[in-house]
């Protein structure tokens, strides 16, 4: 009876958590959005940066959280160090997988079911997007074959880093410098009734004033998803002390489309207001900004991390996150080359539950 009530109380804070990132991703959106046309970037570039960076927020305090002692009480006393810490690094390889299918490819259904695109068009891409898909590629391939022997090095853990720091300054000037080689046509910056951004060089003065509220709220919006965060870490963990899952089983399962939910409210926003490309930027940007902090444990405490599942089929992992660049890979050929359609989305989801039923209950 206790873990009935344990099991129905841990996901009462999940669908909680949910709720609250619902409402925090919106004003998220706004702010992130606000700073990258102040900084005068295209909208492909803002969803791949600032509002990647933001949509990756309860992953990265999850990998944070966990890396840290951040968290106390009972629950978090009752897990081994290796299984509390390397769960912020499954998060992220899980939530990933959530971004691409779970969340890119319903958002594609959306997109089809509101009659916004033909279900037999190829799918458009922007430079930025396919930047993102790249990075994401490396750095998705390197963390796969890291974690190949169950450890996850001090150096590795830093090149991720690196990828992801690296792909953030990329998006800054690459899809500038394409975009004035390889001018597009009818190219449709419309932004609506939005209020104009003050220039820097007209208005410096309106302009850094700007700048910093906006940066200040950014910030503040950030730090406020520290709380669903702890919160879902401990009904994670609630969850894995029943007995009934692993830790990892519950991360694939429910926990990583979680902390994935800003991602998907940022999505819907996306299809609503018919933005393509945007809404591939954001979840490419926000991939490779989640794998750059699997490592954080390994950086925090100068030290290698075991990373590891407790599940009957623990053995199965590598092959669970050597999905992640292999599918990632399929979805660039597929873009580059004009094979991948709207109704393609339907296949990939499909492989999305079964990935998450199958890793639910093997790992």
């Amino acid at each position: 009876m206790d873990n009935l009530w344990l099991l129905f109380s841990s996901f009462f804070v999940l669908g909680a958590s949910c709720y609250l990132l619902f409402i925090t991703s919106d004003p998220l959106e706004e702010v992130g959005g606000r700073i990258g046309k102040l900084l005068k970037l295209p909208e492909d570039v803002i969803a791949s940066t600032f509002q990647a960076m933001a949509t990756s927020g309860p992953e990265i305090l999850m990998a944070i959280i966990a890396a840290t002692p951040f968290i106390t009480g009972e629950v978090w006393q009752t897990l081994e160090m290796g299984e509390k810490a390397c769960s912020g690094t499954l998060n992220m390889a899980f939530s990933a997988m959530d971004n691409l299918l779970g969340i890119g490819a319903v958002a594609m259904i959306f997109l089809i079911a509101l009659k916004k695109v033909n279900p037999n068009d190829y799918i458009p891409t922007k430079p930025s997007t396919i930047i993102g898909l790249v990075f994401y590629i490396i750095a998705s391939t390197f963390f796969a074959t890291s974690i190949g022997n169950g450890i996850l090095t001090f150096s590795e853990s830093w090149t991720l880093m690196i990828i992801g720091i690296v792909f953030v300054l990329s998006q800054f000037f690459v899809p500038a410098i394409i975009a004035a080689k390889f001018p597009e046509e009818n190219v449709d910056d419309d932004d609506g009734e939005e209020e104009p951004v003050p220039a820097l060089i007209e208005e410096p003065i309106r302009w850094s004033k700007e700048m910093i509220i906006s940066g200040m709220i950014y910030s503040f919006l950030i730090f406020a998803l520290i709380v669903f965060v702890q919160k879902c870490m401990g009904a994670t963990f609630n969850m894995a002390l029943t007995g009934w899952f692993s830790v990892g089983g519950v991360l694939i399962m429910f926990t990583s489309y979680v902390s994935s939910f800003p991602e998907f409210m940022l999505s819907y926003r996306y299809v609503i207001s018919d933005k393509k490309d945007a809404l591939l930027g954001m979840l490419f940007g926000s991939n490779v900004i989640d794998l750059a902090f699997a490592g954080f444990r390994s950086i925090w405490l100068h030290e290698d991390m075991a990373v590891y599942t407790t599940g009957r089929h623990h053995e199965l992992l590598p092959a669970y996150i050597w999905t992640l660049p292999i599918l990632a890979v399929l979805l660039l050929i597929g873009l580059k080359f004009k094979v991948l359609k709207w109704k393609h989305s339907y296949v990939l989801v499909a492989f999305y539950v079964c990935y998450i039923v199958s890793g639910f209950i093997l790992l």
